[in-house]
């Protein structure tokens, strides 16, 4: 293995591949978080704007709207890193393989 100097440091912070690398999962990451933060507090605002409505039940059965909202978000969340996890397998593990044959890692 080799030693992580200040120049090797240097010399890796400026790889283009690198770059595309730590900017892509960036991108990724924050619109994923923006989704999700929206997604929790727009939920939270339904709950103090419609209480009335989430809490009336679902035409023909005993569950209530906001309860299907809820386990909706639960299964988004699930989805979300889904693609996140897709996606890092896809791309970001093969970004990272060229980087470590590159620097000899």
């Amino acid at each position: 293995m080799t030693s992580l100097t200040p120049d090797r440091t240097r010399q890796i912070l400026a790889d283009p591949v690198f770059r595309e690398l730590a900017s892509a999962r960036a991108r990724l990451r924050w619109g994923l978080s923006i989704v999700t933060l929206l997604m929790f507090f727009g939920f939270i605002g339904l709950i103090s704007a419609a209480r009335s409505a989430l809490g009336a039940n679902i035409a023909g059965s005993a569950i209530p709207l906001g309860l299907v909202l809820a386990l909706t978000m639960i299964v988004l969340v699930v989805v979300l890193t889904g693609i996140y996890v897709q996606r890092s397998n896809y791309r970001f593990d093969r970004l990272t393989s060229v980087l470590n044959r590159e620097f000899g890692q």
